[in-house]
């Protein structure tokens, strides 16, 4: 697995793979955003590479000084100076000392970063089939839906999202759900290079607000659901919802481009009406009778496994889901309903959805070598999410329901104490730990949690530690879910990026309670 760390280290010739060109004019990237600056001068500083992290900088950088909730780059841009920065990009005029390299003065950073980055890559996403889906829950799921539809169509598809970018055996790991716009166009371009046609992407409020998905021409925009998160950086519902409604201006404007919308979900009419008359809207659904994509005869399994009858082709398809869950069902629609779009064989929507057999850390079952205890790893981090997990593995009848969770530092505080309520009230034993406490005290977070529940929970801070003892507390018919972290593999404390994966964790522990000589199954 490739880092973008690992190919910012790498010599020029592969960390700009997929440049449209070996160098470009300060002109020719920022000509219509530059508020100060003489075009003859800028025409004649020759740009071989982008950088927003002064760490990042090499000789013939263009640096972009961009503003954050905690560092802002215009504080280093002496130090992008002195790496060999060719011209500084900002908000403001700047004294960087007696290196004379020009400042180019923009209204805002962050735009002239994804114009600059789309066109020193040569505008990859104008140039393949990008679907980008956005919602609280489901958009990893219902990409890797999507690329599965897409390749039983014989078309060669991409995934990019919280679980990194994925092509064939490719794969590159992210350090967020949908990368800054330099990352992003770079990914766009080398997934192209190496042959995608079709990339299905997680599209996160965080990256409409913050313009990292500016200057890329969508297909589609599909919305799975809307309910509450991130409410401490968008601060309240309706602006959370405004955040997620801005991925419909940046469809393609040519026809053939659409919005894919729950029918079932609260939000849909208010996102009707923010799309006009003029925009395609192709509805999916399970209880609107009006969307053209919809499933009757819905059952589930005892592992609840639906099967359903999948109407919108000349004839109901059987489809027969390998992923449990009614949300996955709404998952599978909002990719069929991409498929139908555009026009995809009936052959190809069966194959794809029937064929997906699993997501890394989503309802991921993990062996281990007592068969009667089940383990299963879910990135449930949300009220919604966890609810309908716990309410699905409720469903499985086990001895005992053990949850381990805890809630992200820096991030919404009021889904807590709701968080802690689902879990008290949905499982047997719920213990309280880490998840990414980032500049939080772990024992705050936790203390938070507790506030929503009625007993009291065990309060582990370490994370692998509280894996550990919820699985040694585990006994036969009993199943622990691992929430909050998916496949993730670190962990935020402080500032720090720290090594950590819960699937290797429980495989730790296993190991540690084997007997000397006894092989894992």
């Amino acid at each position: 697995m490739k880092t973008l760390d690992a190919l910012y280290s790498a010599g020029p010739e592969k960390r700009l793979n997929g440049a449209a060109k070996s160098a470009y004019s300060a002109w020719e990237l920022l000509a219509s955003l530059v508020r100060t600056g003489s075009r003859r001068v800028l025409e004649k500083i020759q740009i071989r590479e982008l950088a927003c992290h002064s760490a990042r900088v090499r000789p013939g950088s263009l640096y972009f000084c961009l503003p954050g909730r905690k560092v802002d780059g215009h504080s280093y841009a002496r130090e992008a100076a002195a790496a060999g920065a060719v011209a500084i990009v900002a908000e403001r005029a700047l004294p960087i000392g007696a290196s004379g390299i020009p400042v180019i003065v923009v209204e805002d950073t962050r735009e002239a970063l994804a114009l600059a980055a789309a066109r020193f890559y040569g505008f990859p996403a104008e140039k393949i089939n990008l679907i980008g889906v956005t919602g609280t829950n489901g958009k990893t799921t219902t990409t890797y839906y999507l690329q599965s539809i897409f390749q039983a169509a014989g078309l060669p598809a991409a995934v990019v999202g919280s679980n990194g970018a994925r092509f064939n055996n490719w794969v590159l790991q992210l350090d967020h759900t949908t990368p800054p716009s330099l990352e992003l166009q770079q990914c766009l371009a080398m997934l192209k290079e190496k042959g995608a046609g079709v990339v299905a992407m997680e599209v996160s409020s965080h990256a409409l607000i913050q313009r990292r998905v500016a200057h890329c021409s969508f297909n589609s925009a599909v919305f799975t659901n809307i309910t509450r998160d991130h409410l401490d950086y968008h601060g309240t519902m309706q602006d959370y919802f405004k955040a997620k409604a801005l991925l419909i201006g940046l469809l393609k404007k040519e026809a053939g481009s659409g919005i894919i919308l729950n029918a079932d979900d609260p939000s849909y009419r208010r996102l009707v009406a923010l799309a006009g008359a003029e925009r395609l809207k192709v509805p999916y659904a399970i209880r609107s009778p009006f969307a053209p994509v919809r499933a009757s005869d819905v059952s589930a399994d005892q592992k609840g496994r639906c099967s359903f009858n999948l109407l919108g082709w000349h004839r109901p398809l059987q489809i027969s889901l390998q992923l449990p869950g009614i949300f996955n069902v709404y998952n599978a629609l909002a990719a069929a309903a991409v498929a139908w779009k555009e026009k995809l064989p009936a052959e190809a929507v069966r194959e794809g959805l029937n064929g997906l057999e699993a997501v890394p850390g989503r309802l991921e079952e993990i062996s281990i070598d007592t068969p009667a205890i089940t383990v299963i790893i879910d990135y449930a981090h949300t009220p919604d999410s966890l609810r309908q997990v716990l309410l699905l593995l409720r469903k499985r009848a086990p001895r005992r329901l053990i949850t381990v969770f805890g809630c992200p530092g820096e991030r919404d505080r009021g889904k807590r104490p709701l968080m802690g309520r689902i879990a008290e009230e949905l499982s047997d034993l719920v213990v309280l730990t880490a998840d990414n406490p980032a500049s939080e005290r772990v024992e705050d977070i936790i203390g938070q949690i507790r506030e929503g529940m009625r007993s009291n929970p065990v309060e582990i801070a370490d994370r692998a530690e509280a894996v550990h003892y919820a699985l040694s507390q585990a006994r036969d018919g009993d199943l622990v879910l691992l929430a909050g972290k998916g496949a993730e593999e670190y962990q935020l404390v402080g500032t720090e990026m720290i090594p950590y994966n819960d699937r290797r964790t429980v495989e730790k522990f296993m190991a540690s309670q084997r007997r000397p000589g006894t092989p894992p199954r």
